[in-house]
């Protein structure tokens, strides 16, 4: 039985990267997630060669010298080595890093822009980038495709803002105690019902149409107190859409997740399960990312 494609081009670009890398001085092979099309998460990243660049390269997406550090957006690649900001992939081509990256993000994809080389049905997953990375690439990203104004939905207080985002789910003590919560306490607080999906025919616990638009407001404000690093790559939710359009019913596991998220941005906490044997149910705890 074969490789998975993916791996199969991983193994196949190291072996060059190696080779590569010997007439590469003060360079190293670097990293990053990659996740399926389908958004489910790659044990195998993306690998390339980070290099301090020659002088008079030119970068095939700009155009322009890669020594140009005017290239480099807010922070640069690689913070221990912040003069290594050209890459150079398996396929031998060579570009300036945060472009590159970019160019990937933009495009969903992780291919050579020049040979097309690269592992297909693949792209970044920006959630598990380096911090530093996904900021910078986002905020540029926000400055192309800035989100529309919503009349009403401005909100510069973060710290209120969170607060009902969480309360709307967890309740109003939550952010006082962080108690434990079973599951039926999040569907009687948030009116759940089975909902059905007419495309796959099954039934999935939603929000009631009324939580679920006071939870979508909430969200947005919240997003909007700061774009570049409250956005979540993982909820799929449309930021520009105003809640008087908004009719869909939110998922109660993207609630969860929306709760996750929220937490650990703002707190550094996250949402775990854990199995209560005594009450055979499982409870909702909350623990440090630290």
């Amino acid at each position: 039985m074969r490789a998975p494609r993916h791996k199969t081009f991983a193994y196949d670009s190291l072996r060059c990267l190696c080779k590569g890398l010997v007439t590469c001085p003060n360079a190293k092979i670097y990293h990053l997630p990659l996740m399926s099309t389908n958004l489910v998460p790659l044990q195998q990243p993306i690998r390339f060669i980070l290099k301090c660049p020659e002088e008079g390269v030119i970068c095939p997406i700009t155009q322009e010298s890669i020594t140009d550090l005017s290239n480099i957006q807010d922070l640069p690649f690689d913070l221990e080595n912040p003069d290594r900001i050209a890459m150079r992939l398996a396929c031998q081509h060579e570009f300036s890093a945060f472009w590159l990256i970019f160019n990937w993000v933009h495009n969903n994809n992780v291919s050579c822009p020049l040979c097309r080389a690269g592992p297909h049905d693949s792209r970044l997953d920006t959630v598990r980038m380096p911090h530093h990375i996904r900021v910078s690439i986002q905020r540029h990203m926000s400055k192309l495709m800035p989100l529309k104004t919503l009349d009403g939905l401005e909100c510069t207080d973060r710290i209120c803002a969170v607060r009902r985002v969480i309360e709307t789910i967890a309740g109003n003590s939550f952010m006082d105690h962080f108690q434990d919560q079973r599951v039926d306490d999040f569907i009687d607080r948030m009116q759940c019902t089975y909902i059905g999906v007419k495309s796959t025919g099954e039934r999935i616990m939603s929000l009631s149409q009324t939580i679920s638009r006071e939870l979508f407001t909430r969200f947005v404000c919240w997003v909007r107190c700061d774009p570049v690093k409250y956005k979540s790559n993982f909820i799929h939710l449309d930021m520009n859409q105003h809640p008087d359009d908004f009719t869909a019913f939110i998922p109660l596991s993207m609630a969860l997740e929306m709760l996750d998220h929220v937490m650990a941005v703002m707190y550094g906490l996250s949402l775990s399960t854990r199995y209560d044997r005594k009450a055979r149910e499982y409870i909702y705890t909350v623990f440090s990312l630290d």
